[in-house]
């Protein structure tokens, strides 16, 4: 989904987030443009993109609604024990994107937001380039919130493979987060859905240790992607992470591989 995309604060234990109201207020932007969901920066292929675009100057809106047997993110398990379950809605118009996420830990008193908004700053035949800032706040046994600044730049030039690095950084921790990816080719399975393989490498400069500068993890795995109607789709991943110094020196987690799997169902107006 998100965007994805999607980074949170260092200090985070336990991360989840509560499934309740919430209301976005868009602003509309004077710029036309393509509009294109910004999780295409990272899992982009060109069928996908030609069924995400739609009309100039048009309003569409995304919700999603799943679930993630952990919760990995900057290759650490943020819970205790369980998986997260997730809500977001989307909305585009033209090059920007508003977003909003809640969820919740399935096992332990864990809530998490997330509202955040990215701008398309170019996209041509074979590049992408995005900008954002994500606004996070922690519900739980502790209270946390931070603001992060996102850019990611994709290249799909080659044809069998997408290139992405995405960067964040957090007013929180002071610290940067980079993350190299390849896409390969998408697969297309009965007819419709896709299977793409990917691998991703991690550095940290303070973001998630804050003693810490180099090389955080590897990932790899499948996503996969199905469109049940021309409005509702089904998408889900299986990913490995491998962790590396970033991880090893965290004494606030534990260094090992893990494997976990995610599923959601989305839904555009």
């Amino acid at each position: 989904m998100p965007y994805q995309y999607v980074k949170r604060a260092e200090s985070i234990k336990a991360k989840s987030a509560l499934l309740s109201k919430v209301l976005i207020i868009l602003v509309c932007l004077s710029r036309s443009g393509g509009l294109q969901a910004s999780t295409e920066i990272l899992n982009n292929t060109g069928e996908e993109k030609e069924s995400l675009l739609v009309g100039e100057n048009h309003l569409s809106v995304q919700v999603e609604f799943g679930g993630e047997t952990q919760y990995i993110t900057e290759g650490r398990d943020q819970l205790d024990d369980g998986g997260i379950i997730w809500g977001e809605m989307v909305m585009e118009y033209a090059s920007i994107h508003l977003y909003s996420s809640l969820g919740q830990a399935s096992r332990q008193n864990y809530r998490e937001w997330q509202l955040g908004i990215s701008y398309d700053v170019f996209e041509t035949e074979t590049f992408d380039g995005i900008i954002g800032l994500q606004f996070v706040e922690i519900y739980g046994d502790e209270r946390e919130s931070d603001a992060e600044f996102a850019s990611a730049v994709a290249y799909r030039g080659i044809g069998w493979v997408t290139v992405s690095i995405d960067h964040t950084y957090s007013l929180q921790s002071n610290g940067h987060f980079i993350e190299l990816s390849l896409h390969g080719k998408s697969v297309e399975l009965a007819g419709k859905g896709l299977v793409t393989p990917y691998v991703s490498q991690a550095f940290d400069f303070q973001f998630a240790n804050e003693e810490y500068n180099g090389a955080n993890h590897v990932q790899f795995g499948i996503e996969a992607r199905y469109p049940l109607s021309q409005k509702l789709s089904l998408s889900g991943h299986m990913s490995h992470v491998i962790p590396q110094g970033g991880i090893k020196r965290d004494v606030s987690f534990e260094a090992k591989q893990q494997t976990f799997a995610g599923v959601s169902i989305s839904l555009q107006f």
